[in-house]
């Protein structure tokens, strides 16, 4: 058989011997390029901390569609689709939607709750720390999303009753309550806890009940504006002569 040649080179023929280590040269290229392992998506129950910042994404457009559209007509699918997960996911961490609402309301008040601050220093005068501290509460009722976070829980009190009164437990009591040692600093005597109790609460309601059930009655604008300031300070000086003048006469 006549050789052929190329380039000046013998071609070579494949012999069991070349294809036995040609196989093994592919196959040691092989082991040795580095694989790419298909991500992993972890698995199981979520970390606490996961778990609180999902819930935490639930209840903040949760309360969001319950202030614009009420309970009524807020469906959980809308609350999962507005908080960019499934409803399969909502449930994960909710019941349904009564439970977020609840968990909802109760965090909206205990985060955001703010009360009128303690005097500054001992010097400011009682009628100026009033209508300070006044001014701060109503600063807070008479914001947009405090209203209609109210008016949502009012209007759904015979569904959820003992929400409503925590509510009111926690906020109007808990915002009367702060003015208590003030009124108890400048009582003349030895008042008992009753009596500032009382005291605090006849004077929260003189100067906030008024402009705020207007707010939520759609009757007044939200927000503390030039008028309603002055308002709070003819109330607190009216206030505070009748309250000096308690046991006379």
């Amino acid at each position: 058989m006549r050789a052929r040649i190329c380039r000046g080179t013998h071609p070579i023929r494949p012999t069991a011997e070349n294809s036995i280590a040609m196989r093994k040269g592919r196959e040691t290229a092989m082991t040795a390029a580095p694989s790419r392992q298909p991500s992993v998506r972890p698995s199981g129950r979520p970390s606490l901390e996961r778990a609180g910042q999902l819930a935490d994404t639930i209840m903040d457009h949760a309360t969001r569609l319950f202030i614009e559209h009420g309970f009524g007509a807020t469906s959980v699918e809308a609350i999962a689709a507005a908080a960019g997960i499934s409803k399969k996911t909502y449930y994960t961490r909710f019941a349904g939607k009564a439970e977020v609402f609840e968990a909802a309301v109760l965090r909206y008040v205990a985060q955001n709750l703010r009360t009128g601050q303690p005097a500054q220093a001992d010097s400011e005068p009682l009628e100026e720390r009033l209508a300070r501290m006044a001014c701060e509460l109503l600063e807070w009722i008479l914001r947009p999303e405090v209203l209609g976070l109210y008016r949502v829980t009012i209007a759904e009190a015979p569904r959820f009753p003992q929400l409503a009164r925590t509510v009111v437990d926690f906020a109007i009591l808990g915002a009367a309550r702060s003015f208590e040692p003030v009124f108890r600093t400048w009582a003349a005597g030895n008042p008992s806890d009753d009596e500032i109790a009382f005291v605090a609460s006849q004077f929260l309601q003189s100067v906030a009940a008024e402009p705020f059930h207007r707010a939520v009655q759609g009757l007044d604008a939200a927000g503390l504006d030039a008028p309603r300031r002055e308002k709070v300070r003819r109330a607190v000086r009216l206030f505070l002569r009748g309250f000096s003048q308690r046991g006379e006469g």
